[in-house]
């Protein structure tokens, strides 16, 4: 199966990343583009990908086709490119929806909600794909996206709150351990930032493995740590007073910010039919 990337932004690199790290695909199957020549062939280079000179080169080689542009991009784009039917074509893009997909591809489509972490092949890929496509196909693509992490189909609806949980959940996650060791430094000015930063590094690592290991809940593991009236227990009260008004406002926030994406990608296809009429 040839796969095609387009956009080697952020995400576009990860997936060439994870997919040779995992031997998923072979990198002669593994076609790029990017319109700054200079990302392509520096995945060339550390790959062996073979590197397209245009997005049509790219649209009508691949089998499995991801279009990792910017979401106001992708639509017109995919438009432009009049991709073969039997292309499916995978978006990496936030607002844009499965029927947005369909209106300017006649084949099958799928939604991808990637996460960089997939580029040590952990992490969690979301997924909702359009009814187009048949058995064996979401079984192949649910099959890849699996070689380089954990894929979970969602539906469009579940898909951007589970975002805020897997691909914003690196950077929010580090977001919240920068706070937690600068607070420890203000504390006590002897440790060391870095010092601080390594510890929590560690004990993440731990945490993730010893929650999977034993298939543990949160609740389990706050259990075995906090002894009644013990400094964890007292910890968690502290938190529990703060994090969850914080929390709720982050969802609300995200569902606004998709909302306006959405939007937008919306009054960008009445604007591009009203030209085509």
């Amino acid at each position: 199966m040839k796969i095609g990337i387009i956009g080697l932004g952020s995400m576009g690199q990860m997936l060439v990343t994870a997919f040779c790290k995992s031997k998923a695909v072979s990198p002669k199957d593994l076609l790029v583009y990017n319109r700054t020549r200079e990302k392509a062939d520096r995945m060339q280079e550390t790959y062996g990908v073979t590197v397209a000179s245009s997005a049509e080169e790219v649209g009508h080689s691949a089998d499995l086709l991801f279009v990792c542009t910017k979401p106001l991009d992708l639509l017109p784009l995919v438009k432009e490119l009049s991709l073969p039917s039997q292309v499916h074509l995978v978006s990496v893009a936030a607002g844009v929806s499965i029927e947005d997909l369909e209106a300017v591809h006649t084949g099958p489509v799928s939604k991808v909600i990637p996460t960089i972490t997939s580029q040590e092949l952990r992490g969690v890929s979301l997924y909702t794909c359009s009814s187009r496509l048949t058995g064996e196909q979401q079984k192949q693509f649910a099959s890849l996206l699996s070689s380089i992490g954990t894929a979970q189909e969602v539906s469009e609806q579940e898909i951007e709150t589970a975002t805020i949980l897997t691909s914003s959940g690196p950077g929010l996650l580090a977001g919240i351990m920068e706070s937690f060791a600068q607070a420890a430094v203000r504390k006590s000015p002897g440790l060391s930032l870095d010092t601080a930063r390594k510890m929590l590094v560690e004990t993440m690592l731990g945490t993730a493995q010893l929650l999977q290991s034993e298939q543990l809940g949160f609740d389990q593991l706050i259990e075995r740590v906090a002894t009644k009236g013990g400094i964890t227990e007292e910890g968690l009260r502290v938190l529990e007073k703060r994090l969850p008004a914080g929390f709720d406002e982050l969802f609300d926030m995200t569902e606004s910010k998709h909302a306006l994406l959405k939007e937008r990608v919306k009054q960008q296809a009445a604007n591009n039919q009203e030209k085509g009429d």
